[in-house]
């Protein structure tokens, strides 16, 4: 059972795909130590139609987080369009409250539906405060296929 544990772990820690070069969107009461997209081994990220797509955050917060809300949209041509997400509530993803100084690990996914276009778009993914501040905010390329 150990065994069988201790391989998961690697085998995860082996799959995660650390994204080095996102764009901060305006983080405001936190700072983004960490970004894992997967599958996301460079960019533009692949998102697979008929797929979830997991997304792990490591962050420090700069102000107490009592309340976080998960915003995700796709850019088109500038334009903010609202990428569903089963579970907006953001302290079922991390612990909180949050407190200022304190570093969270925030875990979500989203899944692409087949009905999305085949298109290459901007991903901007938010969580937003009690006070509907970014807590973090960063954009990543994205390439949705088929």
């Amino acid at each position: 059972m150990i065994r069988i544990f201790v391989l998961s772990v690697v085998v995860y820690g082996a799959l995660a795909d650390p994204v080095k070069n996102f764009k901060d969107c305006g983080s405001v009461s936190g700072k983004i130590n960490s970004l894992d997209i997967t599958p996301c081994p460079s960019f533009p990220c692949q998102f697979p139609k008929g797929k979830d797509v997991s997304v792990t955050i490591s962050m420090t917060a700069n102000a107490q987080v009592t309340q976080a809300k998960t915003v995700v949209h796709g850019i088109i041509d500038g334009i903010n369009t609202p990428f569903p997400i089963d579970q907006p509530d953001a302290c079922q993803d991390m612990t909180c409250p949050v407190n200022n100084g304190s570093s969270v690990t925030y875990k979500n996914s989203i899944f692409v539906r087949t009905v999305f276009p085949e298109i290459r778009l901007a991903v901007k993914w938010e969580i937003k405060d009690q006070s509907g501040q970014d807590f973090i905010c960063f954009e990543v390329p994205v390439e949705i296929t088929g």
